[in-house]
């Protein structure tokens, strides 16, 4: 049985709150939790480097992670140890729909790549590889990403903001509430857009412990700030969803 759920509207303070909350959680066991990052790492390259099908299954995989670390903040939020157990909770529970999910996001990103290419002529995904390593770069080539870049990155930007926010929430929708994939794209989408002052909060802040954790040496920094930023996703989700009353006028019933 799927139970009514209100999306609240917390204040724009609210996003620094997620954040504070959520280094709470990697702080009650930043081994584990970096360890397990690690693992997910190794195995999404392992994955990538599959022909033909890695990007793809990459794509397919990512709702299954995002659940898997759900599952192990609500533990930890509950007192249990976490380990890499909890990475598998989607498959034990929501697979049909985490799978869902995940080849609609894979189509959808396959999608606005071919829109920004069709739109301004520039290849988003080529754009982001070169970018990776400008000194290999030709003139040519350079020439061409400042003519593309900047019309190809805004649309491309503006098209993948709503697939960010319908997948944001949506693996801890469908492991936590049962919802359908369908169902829980759709309120994962209107929870964000209903509540952008502190997502836009939450987002810079955020997004600036994310390039100090770039210029640590060896990837270390990621191993904190991954888990760091999913520990925060499900205490915005705690935060934003509740069980539904109808009697309370600021609440939005599903």
């Amino acid at each position: 049985m799927i139970l009514p759920l209100a999306i609240l509207r917390p204040p724009a303070s609210a996003g620094l709150t997620w954040i504070k909350e959520g280094w709470r959680l990697f702080l009650l066991a930043p081994i584990p939790w970096s360890g397990m990052t690690a693992l997910v790492f190794l195995v999404l390259m392992a994955v990538g480097l599959t022909p033909y099908v890695g990007g793809y299954a990459v794509h397919v995989l990512s709702p299954f992670i995002v659940a898997g670390y759900m599952a192990a903040s609500r533990g930890g939020s509950a007192g249990e140890t976490i380990s890499f157990v909890y990475l598998v909770a989607g498959w034990r529970e929501s697979r049909h729909t985490l799978l869902v999910i995940g080849v609609l996001t894979m189509l959808s990103t396959l999608l606005i790549f071919q829109m920004v290419r069709s739109f301004t002529g520039g290849d988003m995904e080529a754009l982001l590889i070169q970018t990776q390593n400008p000194a290999a770069m030709t003139p040519e080539q350079a020439e061409q990403i400042v003519a593309t870049a900047l019309p190809a990155m805004a649309l491309g930007s503006l098209l993948f903001a709503p697939l960010l926010m319908a997948t944001w929430f949506s693996p801890a929708l469908a492991l936590f509430e049962s919802y359908p994939a369908g169902r829980a794209l759709w309120w994962s989408l209107w929870a964000c857009w209903v509540n952008w002052r502190p997502i836009l909060v939450y987002s810079l802040v955020l997004g600036l412990a994310g390039m100090l954790a770039l210029m640590l040496p060896y990837g270390l920094g990621l191993l904190i700030f991954v888990p760091w930023t999913l520990t925060s996703t499900y205490a915005a989700y705690q935060d934003i969803f509740r069980p539904a009353e109808m009697s309370d006028p600021d609440i939005e019933p599903t």
